[in-house]
Order: structure tokens, then sequence, then C-alpha cells
């Protein structure tokens, strides 16, 4: 039992698996179609390469940081920064540098070329350069402004805004406006012999497109990418891909130009501020050094400068803390306040940096800014706990002064007038000179500010494109090309309804035995059966007459047998199959009479002339009772065995003739002047004309058809016998495509000349 059922179950994944190893020549076709396809789109698709560089990010936190301003820590101008790495790939990928790279090297203007299939990018090979003035903005612009030029002479080039208008004539350097905006034509030296072949005016043409500013900073900013190469380097990738490379490698040299530049413009702005702070101060100590009166020691002079100058910062960054970067504290002799300052500076710096690009409610910003507050409130209570300690000490210094000048007073007034006077010129005098000292400090910071961006490798974009990548397209053209005719194999199997070999037959049928299956004619190929026919259509009515044969033998009966061939709708080859089949009993010694018994739509005549079409016939035969089939017989010219009864006239009522008695009398006496009777009758699910007449048939020949007859008419036809309607059937499949004929054409057969098929022509014509 185990054994039946793995051999039916081998026989069933070989069924289901049959169609696709069938599909083999179009699964071959598709590949090749595809790869051709695949190659066709290599060959137009737009080439797009990758540019990549590669930077270290210098004072940050990160350990792999550098510093070259480390060097002036001592002297207060610079603390520990802030910067991290990623808010300074945010600040990489800001809209905002990216529109300055755009702005210089001005790619807001697109010019392309157009070839036999697709337009080409040109980036430096033209004629001339378009710049729009600097008055007019196309951001203002939603739309894009195209329009083409060609080359006329070294001082005019021709321009049309349509594909379809005239060429104008106009000279470089005047001034055109397009839509609203002002641009001047400027001319540049071109080499024809680096473009392709073909017409050098061709070539010249060139059509140019300027965007909105803010469209090409996104369409850059989609394409960019930047991040670290490790989790805890300074290290930072740069890539970027174009329809140009030499475009793309330009695009990142120049974004890290302006991310230097940017970053050098934040110190120097804290360095300006720093040297605004001390200019300031060294005007009110000038003042002091011109006005200096009698005072306290130098000890208590520098305690209240300190004093001065804390309160002073304290003001300073209360006023101007929201505004702008605030100054280092110079002069201060606290380096946990220095230190808290200098911090401040480089949240603050990154604060309004990042501000340009990114909104206030950003989760950067909100960071950054309660950062800020935090320092706010260190720097703030820094100072506080700062003066208090200075005015402990200057309530000290005021106490040792009044000792001394209770001594000094017993002095002579005007050598104690004089000593005071030269203690605080001396005094003041030195923090002039701190200040100075501090001036050129801040000055030698400006002229020392270095990149922050150290280049490790510059833009460069290999000539090998990124997108497409021949290889994988290669390959999904290979996997395309098998899924295609598979997948359509397998919805086929899905949603294809039709039967299409004797194996549906057997599984929705097995009640009925299948006398043979009919092969699918080519075009030009004759229906019917001639003598001496060594055709596989001749062939395959032999084998339906052999299997027909052995059924009518079976019967309990000696009397000429009547066939009824019917099938369940219009075009299953009902008739054919009729006439066929009488032909070749005929063939082999019977005397056969083939009755038209479809008189509703008659079709026998139509393997004769035309005229036989108003012959009398069955018609006539059941209406008239004079008549006698001899009377209506027609000989077949080739087939002298074979007489046909054609259907006559179509009548009013064709289900009421079939039930009177003078169709008993027509097969009675058919059956006395005939071997064997075959009758052609009407579709079954159409019309009831059939049933009627099963009555006096001994064997029910039902047609069906390949590729035709839908799955769900076998129930009804499994019904019908049920039911008892038609009696002692027996199936035949009409043009069964060769490849499905007999069991998956294994054992197939034929007679005729051996049709060769496609692989062994193959090898003919390469002569294997």
């Amino acid at each position: 039992m185990n054994n039946q059922d793995n051999k039916t179950s081998e026989q069933s994944l070989r069924d289901q698996l049959k169609p696709f190893i069938k599909a083999w020549p179009w699964i071959i076709l598709s590949v090749l179609f595809c790869i051709v396809a695949s190659q066709l789109y290599l060959r137009y698709a737009t080439k797009k390469y990758q540019a990549t560089a590669s930077i270290i990010i210098k004072d940050t936190q990160m350990g792999g940081g550098l510093s070259e301003t480390g060097v002036l820590g001592d002297m207060g101008l610079f603390g520990s920064n802030f910067n991290s790495i990623e808010n300074e790939i945010e600040i990489l990928k800001s809209k905002r540098l990216l529109s300055n790279v755009i702005d210089h090297y001005n790619l807001t203007t697109t010019y392309s070329r157009k070839g036999n299939v697709k337009e080409s990018d040109v980036y430096t090979n033209r004629f001339l350069n378009v710049n729009v003035l600097k008055n007019d903005s196309i951001a203002e612009f939603n739309n894009s402004i195209t329009f083409y030029v060609k080359e006329v002479s070294d001082s005019l080039f021709g321009l049309r805004l349509q594909t379809d208008s005239k060429w104008l004539t106009k000279e470089y350097g005047e001034i055109i406006k397009i839509e609203d905006q002002s641009l001047i034509f400027s001319p540049l030296p071109y080499n024809t012999a680096d473009s392709n072949n073909g017409d050098d005016q061709e070539l010249s043409d060139l059509k140019i497109s300027i965007r909105p500013n803010e469209l090409v900073v996104q369409d850059y900013h989609s394409r960019l990418n930047v991040n670290t190469s490790g989790k805890r380097g300074s290290v930072v990738n740069l890539s970027i891909t174009d329809v140009v490379g030499e475009r793309a490698e330009d695009v990142l040299n120049q974004l890290i130009e302006e991310y230097n530049k940017d970053a050098i413009n934040d110190k120097n702005i804290v360095a300006l501020n720093t040297a605004e702070f001390i200019e300031e101060r060294l005007n009110d100590i000038t003042k002091d050094l011109d006005s200096v009166e009698t005072g306290i020691e130098s000890e208590l002079l520098k305690v209240e400068t300190q004093l001065s100058i804390g309160r002073s910062l304290k003001e300073f960054m209360i006023t101007d803390i929201e505004k702008s970067v605030t100054t280092s504290g110079l002069g201060l002799n606290e380096p946990q306040l220095i230190a808290l300052i200098n911090n401040y500076n480089e949240v603050l710096t990154t604060y309004q940096r990042i501000g340009q690009t990114s909104t206030q409610e950003s989760p950067v910003m909100v960071r950054l800014s309660n950062e800020l507050s935090s320092l706010k409130r260190g720097i703030f209570s820094s100072l506080d706990s700062y003066i208090n300690g200075l005015k402990v000490e200057q309530n000290n210094l005021l106490r040792k002064s009044n000792q001394i000048n209770a001594n000094i007073s017993q002095v002579p007034n005007n050598e104690k007038t004089s000593r005071s006077v030269e203690r605080n010129r001396e005094v003041v005098e030195a923090i002039y000179l701190l200040l100075r000292e501090k001036q050129e400090t801040t000055a030698i910071s400006l002229a020392v500010t270095a990149p922050k961006a150290k280049i490790v490798d510059s833009g460069y974009a290999p000539d090998i494109p990124v997108s497409p990548k021949p290889k994988i397209i290669l390959l999904a053209a290979l996997v395309l090309g098998v899924l295609i005719p598979l997948g359509l194999v397998y919805l086929k199997q899905i949603f294809y309804n039709k039967i299409e070999s004797r194996k549906d037959l057997e599984r929705n049928l097995p009640q009925v035995s299948i006398l043979g299956e009919v092969p699918k004619l080519e075009s030009d190929a004759k229906d019917r059966i001639i003598p001496n026919d060594r055709s596989v259509l001749a062939e395959s009515f032999r084998i339906i007459r052999t299997n027909l044969q052995y059924k009518l033998g079976a019967l309990n009966h000696d009397d000429t047998k009547v066939v009824l061939v019917t099938s369940t709708v219009k075009g299953e080859g009902k008739t054919t199959t009729a006439f066929n089949l009488a032909s070749t009993f005929a063939f082999s010694g019977k005397k056969v009479l083939l009755i038209g018994g479809d008189i509703r739509n008659p079709q026998l005549h139509r393997f004769f002339d035309a005229s036989l079409k108003r012959k009398k016939g069955v018609t006539e035969y059941l209406v008239n009772s004079d008549l006698k089939l001899e009377d209506l017989v027609v000989p077949v010219d080739d087939n002298s065995n074979l007489h046909m009864l054609l259907s006559g006239s179509i009548p009013p009522n064709p289900a009421e003739l079939w039930m009177q008695s003078r169709t008993k009398d027509m097969i009675e006496e058919a059956k006395g002047m005939y071997d064997l009777v075959i009758i052609d009758s009407a579709p079954t699910i159409v019309v009831t004309d059939t049933f009627l007449i099963n009555k006096f048939a001994d064997v029910t020949v039902y047609v069906t058809r390949a590729n035709h007859t839908d799955r769900g008419l076998l129930e009804f036809i499994s019904d019908t016998i049920k039911d008892g309607k038609l009696t002692n059937v027996a199936a035949v499949i009409n043009s069964v495509k060769l490849t499905n004929f007999g069991y998956g054409n294994k054992y197939g057969y034929s007679y005729s000349a051996d049709k060769k098929t496609f692989m062994e022509k193959l090898k003919a014509k390469l002569n294997f």
C-alpha cells in the first residue's frame, strides 16, 4: 500500500512539474530576451558615479582629534571643546554649506546635449557659460527655466526658448532676460574633439536648465552621505553620487573648504569679541594712568581691578548672553571660571551654527539649549563666588592699608603723597601691560587659526559607475528570464480553466472510457481523412475506430450499431469527429450512414459542395412519411462505402420532430440498409435534441476539445451520465497538442514523415 502511495505521489509530482519542464524553450527565449534587454538598458541607462572623500575633525572631544591651538591654552583663549563628531556631521550635511557650494560652482545651471537616444550632462566641455545676475534670485520661482543655445561664431551664439521656435542670434556679454531672470552669456574654450563623433553643429547645441536654488540644494542634500569610520574615531567619510564624476569630486572638495571657512569664522568671532573686551579695558586703564591719584597700595588696586573685571564680565554676560559669543575670562585669576567660560563659548558657537539649519524644537538644539542654561548657571555661580572672595580679600587689604596709613601719618604729608602716587602709578601700569600682552595674544590667535578639518583623502570618483551595476543587472535578467515563463505557467495552472489532455478527463470523468485523442492540426492542414491517408490525424481516428469496435462488440445484440456523436457546446469539433469517424469505418469496408442530426445548426454540408446545403434530409424525412432514405442519402465521391443523410431545412420545432415516431422509422430503416449508423447530434447543454434521440444509440461518443472545453463543463457531463440522459458514453479529446498527446507523448506515434524537433533542426544547422 505504501509503495502504491509513493508511486501515486511520484506521478502526481511529475504531473505537476511537467508543465514547467515543457516550458524550457520559452525559458531559453525569455532568458535571451531579458539578456538583450539588460544590455540595451546598460547601454542607454544614465550612469551614476560616486565620489568619496575623508577628513579628520580636529578640536573635538574624541580621542583622535588634534589641536593646533592648544599652545595658547595657558593664555586663557581656548578651553575644552564641546563639539562632538555628531555635531560636526550635522554641520557638514547642512543645506547652508551646500548652498555655498552650489553658488560657488553655479550648479543651479545645468547643461546637457541630446544624443540619439538620451540626453547627457555636459559639465566642462562646452562653448559658453551662463550666469544669473546677482540682483535676481532664481529661488523666488517654483519652475525651472529651460532654453537652447548653439555655437555660431567667436562673438555670437544662437538662442531659442522652445524646441520648435526659431533661433535668435545674440552677442556674448549681452544681458538677456528670460522669464524675469537676467542672464549673461560668456564664451568658453570648447574642444569638439572630446565629444562623440558626429556633426559638429549638432554637438554644439546645448540644452540649458536653470533650477531654483532650493530644489538644487535638496537634490544634492538627498545624495550626500556623511558618516564616521568608527565609533571612537574622528575620521569622517563623505560621499555623493552624480551623473558626472568630476562634478561630484568638486562638490565634496568645495564642501570641505566651506566647512573649514565656517569653522575658522566661528573661532575668529570668539577672538574678535575678546579683543573688543580688552580694548575697552585698556581705554579705562589708560585713563587711570593719566589721572592717577593718591590711593591704596598696589595689592589693593589689583584686587579691585580683578573685582571690576569680574563685575563687568557678569554684566556683559547678562546683557549679551543671547546675542553673541561671550568673551573669554581674560585677566581673571580663577582657572575653573575660565574653563567654564571657554566651554560656554564653544557650546554657544555650535548652537548658533546648527541653529541656522535646524529648528529650535530639534533634539540637537534642545540639548544645546539645556547645556547653555546649565553652563550659564555655573558661570554666574562661579562669578558670584569669585566676586565674594575678592570682596573678602579687599576688606582684608583695606584693614592693612588703614594700619599702614596710621603709621605713615606720622611722616610729613608731602612725602606720603609722593609715595602713594608712585605706588598707584606702578600698579596701574602693570595692569596696562597685562592687558597689552593679552591683546597681542588675541592677535596671534587670529593669525594662527587653522582649518578644523584635515583632509585625509580629497574627493575622488572612479571611472567605474556605481549605477547601474552590470553584474547585478545581468543576474537579474537571468533570474527574470527564468521566472517570467515559469510564473506564467504557474498562473496558467491557477487561472486557466480549460482541459489540455486525456489526464484532465481521467481525473474528472473516471467513469467514462476514452476512445482516443485527435491531434491539433496546423492552420493549413486538411481536417478530413482521404483514402490511404498516413497522417497523424488518420492514425488517431484508426485508434478511435479500434477502441470503438471493442466497445460495440461488447454489446449483447448483433444488429447494426448506432453511434451518437455529441458535445457540450458549439465549436468542440463534434461534426468533424463524426465525419472522420464515419470515413475511417467506411475505408475499412463497412457500409456506413452518417446522419446530420443537428437540424438546428447543420454543418455536414461544409465537407462538400455548398449547393448540398439546400438538399432535403432529416427534416423532410421526419415531416413527410412518403420519403425513403434511399431518396435522400448522398454518396461520398472518394469513399463508396460512406453515405450521408444531411440535416435538410431548419424546422421551427426541432424538439417536436425528434419526438415523432418517424425518428424510430428512420433509425430502423438505416439499420436495415447499413452496417453502421453514425448520428451527428446537437450540443447537449444548449438543446434537448440529443437526449431525445439518445435512446436509439448503442454508444454515445462525447467530444471535448483541448484548450476550449471548460473543466466546469466536465461536471455537467458527469451529472448528465448519472441522471441517465446519456448511456454507454465514451469520450474523444479533440485538438490536442502533440506535446500533450497520449501519455505525455512518451509513447507517441506517427506513421507519417517524422518531424524534426527544434534541437534537431538546430544541430543540423550547426553541422553537429
